[in-house]
């Protein structure tokens, strides 16, 4: 059995007013490619399928149009829901498994027996992204820590493919020292959700996670985050991205890199450098750009300079920054970027107490804050 794992493909996803719809169709052009070319015979994804709990009309499609043309391959697709994914919208895909060999599991279940898929030789353990509502609901202990309740499901489903030929975990969690990107939602990748590797059963010979944008393999050769199919936002700019080719048989691991329909790129403009050097950079660039100006904030040619940028870069150009020089802010820059939540409460505190925020009341800050968007997100 040859297998393809991909994960956070962010259908839906938006910089400022610029879809990445076209980004991400690009991508799945080539997994198609990819698994005609390799003979793959089961497409797995490890969640994260959409950006927002509630997609678009166009986001829907594209997806379901991918999803059909694999299936007329003969290939199967196993999918499990993400962080950003609407355990109910991906419910609504479970009904395409009696027409098609789309397999999709939308929450953890009650009865881990639930989340084991057989294809061939292979046994499938499917861990959509645990909600420690749903953990709690399924019988764990409620003070219990969410890490303790994951890791006693996971062995839950281990049991379950004790006697496979071949065993596979397809999940979408937080492991704990992966390197994240900085785009993923900062309330799920803290310390409370964070699982230790050695809470991944044995049992299992791959394990296809989702959730962190970053191709990596994490301490085994076995345990693998595929990452995200493009370049998600501009943290991400640089970074390679890659599909997992995986050979049971032969244990063997192939990153498959992807080209990017439209890379990302960041660029600054001091108050030394040339102005129209960079207009002339600028212009040769193909992919989508964010500027940041460094200028002294009652500098009147401002406006020229970005009506400039816009000349050059048109619907390039996605974000436009300005950063004072002013000596009046020196000691913080000011960004027009939205501030997280973790670092506009660190922030206040150091503002309202003189001091800076102690490690474990910010601990528990991002514990209320990662509790509060599962809510949200299983509501």
């Amino acid at each position: 059995m040859r297998l393809l794992h991909i994960s956070d493909l962010h259908a839906g996803k938006t910089l400022g007013r610029t879809n990445r719809n076209e980004d991400l169709h690009y991508a799945l052009e080539q997994v198609i490619s990819i698994c005609h070319e390799e003979r793959v015979d089961v497409l797995l994804i490890a969640g994260d399928i959409y950006d927002k709990s509630h997609p678009d009309h166009e986001s829907h499609n594209l997806i379901m149009d991918f999803l059909t043309r694999i299936h007329t391959t003969g290939i199967h697709t196993v999918l499990i829901a993400g962080n950003h994914d609407s355990y109910d919208f991906i419910k609504s895909y479970k009904n395409l498994g009696r027409v098609a060999n789309i397999h999709a599991f939308d929450r953890p279940c009650k009865n881990p027996k639930d989340c084991i898929i057989k294809l061939g030789n292979i046994t499938i353990a499917c861990l959509p992204y645990p909600s420690e509502r749903v953990i709690t609901h399924i019988g764990e202990h409620t003070q219990r820590s969410y890490t303790e309740k994951v890791a006693n499901y996971l062995k839950a489903l281990a049991k379950e493919v004790e006697s496979a030929d071949y065993s596979i975990l397809l999940a979408h969690i937080m492991i704990e020292k992966a390197k994240v990107s900085g785009t993923e939602r900062q309330a799920s990748i803290g310390e409370f959700y964070a699982i230790k590797p050695e809470h991944i059963p044995k049992e299992f010979n791959y394990v296809a996670l989702g959730h962190v944008h970053r191709h990596q393999q994490i301490i085994s050769s076995r345990i693998y985050y595929s990452g995200s199919l493009y370049q998600i936002d501009f943290s991400e700019k640089g970074m390679e991205k890659y599909v997992n080719l995986v050979l049971l048989e032969e244990q063997e691991v192939k990153p498959i890199k992807l080209d990017l329909k439209r890379e990302l790129y960041e660029v600054r403009i001091g108050t030394k450098d040339n102005f129209n050097t960079v207009l002339s950079y600028l212009k040769e660039l193909k992919g989508l750009v964010k500027v940041v100006l460094e200028t002294d904030i009652r500098d009147s040619t401002i406006p020229i300079k970005k009506k400039n940028l816009e000349d050059v870069l048109g619907e390039r150009l996605v974000r436009f920054e300005i950063e004072p020089i002013a000596e009046n802010n020196a000691e913080e820059s000011y960004k027009s970027e939205k501030l997280d939540l973790v670092s506009a409460y660190e922030t206040y505190y150091r503002k309202t107490y003189r001091c800076q925020l102690p490690e474990d009341i910010k601990k528990e800050f991002i514990n209320i804050l990662g509790k509060a968007e599962h809510e949200a997100h299983t509501a």
